[in-house]
């Protein structure tokens, strides 16, 4: 902890040289009626009458603003113990610099947000504080399996799912229809399906081709759909069996011919199927109201052909407190989350997760309560019936363990084998772990 404190402390020092709090935090701090100062004093308002309670997260859009304004305002006046502030900060800053340093000299929030990109830093770190005892049997319940294995360290838990991301295919019936291809459901009828749709006009399927955090989130669940895994509670397992078929599976979409290998705009962007780009695309779960039902499909990710076990991927950010802050502010950190989103009927929930924004939920409760719109076509009841009760948590890893993962994807789509790639990435890894020092990593 000490060690990581002090590269954050070192971070801010740099931050603050090159005069990173500049003129757009001030913006951003009078847009949203907030306070950056992070009350970790006394807990006490310069009134006296109410102790200040801190809020910092990268939720910037205009709509969920509106949310945060609306329900901020609403727990405020409806008792007289806390009082609510929040800074919306754009998620750049967010994740690279802003929350690490404010925890770094002693000035985080009352409660922030974390996705698996950045969580394990901060349970290592020792700086989250526990939240098992507002997690009562009946909360938990609300939730489905596996929502707070990320967030989860030794049994303690720190952190609320607030949204659940997912992925599936999305293809173009009336190419499939011309092409006489059905809807893929294996990997080879997906490799099969790749090569006869492709054509001078468009690709036959598009995944990403480029390293990064969008191809190992889509690469995932293709090792774990054979019952394989990344990593084991005694270390890496990027040299199994199962993580070597699915590079050579990827790999053979890459080479079979069908391949969408110059997309025209980010692969997570669900206008490359629906300006004609691609017949078939994996995409997630937040563009399945931007592509229209009647013109494009939705199935569930294609399983081995020897068979496997339906599953998706799940990220999504986690709502936290912090253990910096004094005791009075940590009971109203934990009033904050459970009243907000701890909301049992969901009526907070279902507003952040379909008005605010759009995305689907680790709560039944929430789909449920939000029929109108998750099963509102044939692809949305895909997505709630068939994909999301399959889905398991991203992978929450330090940067250097997932650049070691994203190289040995790159490296078997074009530098050498998949056993080879593995091979290196196992043994960059073993080495890694070899001085590493924090959470295990699970996937």
């Amino acid at each position: 902890m000490k060690k990581f404190l002090c590269l954050l402390l070192a971070l801010s020092m740099m931050v603050s040289f090159v005069g990173c709090q500049n003129q757009e935090s001030s913006s951003n701090q009078s847009q949203n009626g907030s306070s950056e100062n992070s009350s970790t004093g006394s807990g006490e308002s310069e009134s006296g009458e109410k102790i200040q309670i801190t809020y910092w997260n990268q939720w910037t859009q205009e709509a969920e603003i509106a949310f945060l304004e609306k329900y901020i305002t609403e727990y405020n006046q409806s008792q007289d113990q806390y009082e609510v502030s929040y800074l919306a900060i754009p998620f750049d800053e967010y994740v690279s610099t802003k929350l690490a340093t404010a925890f770094a000299t002693g000035e985080a929030p009352d409660v922030f947000d974390c996705s698996p990109a950045i969580i394990n830093q901060y349970m290592d770190a020792g700086v989250c504080e526990p939240l098992n005892d507002i997690l009562t049997e009946e909360k938990m319940a609300l939730f489905q399996e596996g929502a707070f294995d990320v967030c989860s360290k030794d049994g303690v838990i720190y952190g609320i799912p607030l949204d659940a991301d997912i992925v599936g295919i999305y293809y173009n019936k009336a190419m499939l229809e011309e092409a006489g291809v059905e809807v893929p459901k294996t990997w080879s009828e997906l490799l099969d399906a790749a090569v006869k749709l492709n054509s001078q006009d468009h690709a036959g399927y598009t995944f990403e081709v480029d390293k990064g955090d969008w191809q190992c989130f889509t690469f995932y669940p293709f090792v774990w759909m054979q019952g394989g895994s990344l990593f084991t509670q005694d270390g890496a397992n990027l040299n199994s069996p199962e993580v070597v078929n699915a590079l050579q599976f990827w790999k053979d979409l890459l080479n079979c011919g069908g391949c969408n290998e110059a997309p025209g705009r980010s692969v997570s962007d669900i206008s490359i199927l629906t300006d004609g780009e691609t017949a078939i695309q994996i995409n997630g779960s937040w563009s399945v109201l931007r592509a229209d039902s009647e013109q494009y499909g939705v199935a569930p990710l294609p399983l081995p052909d020897d068979g496997g076990e339906p599953v998706t991927v799940m990220g999504g950010w986690k709502i936290m407190a912090s253990s910096q802050s004094s005791d009075e502010e940590k009971a109203g950190a934990k009033d904050f989350i459970t009243w907000l989103f701890l909301d049992d009927p969901p009526v907070h929930t279902v507003e952040f997760d379909t008005v605010a924004k759009f995305t689907f939920s680790t709560r039944p409760d929430v789909i449920e309560s939000a029929s109108d719109i998750y099963l509102s076509n044939d692809n949305a009841v895909c997505f709630s019936k068939e994909i999301l009760p399959t889905a398991k948590s991203e992978i929450a890893m330090t940067a250097e363990a997932k650049d070691i993962v994203a190289t040995m994807i790159q490296d078997a789509l074009y530098n050498m084998s998949a056993q080879e790639a593995a091979d290196k990435a196992q043994a960059a890894m073993e080495s890694y772990f070899s001085t590493y020092e924090g959470a295990v990593f699970v996937g």
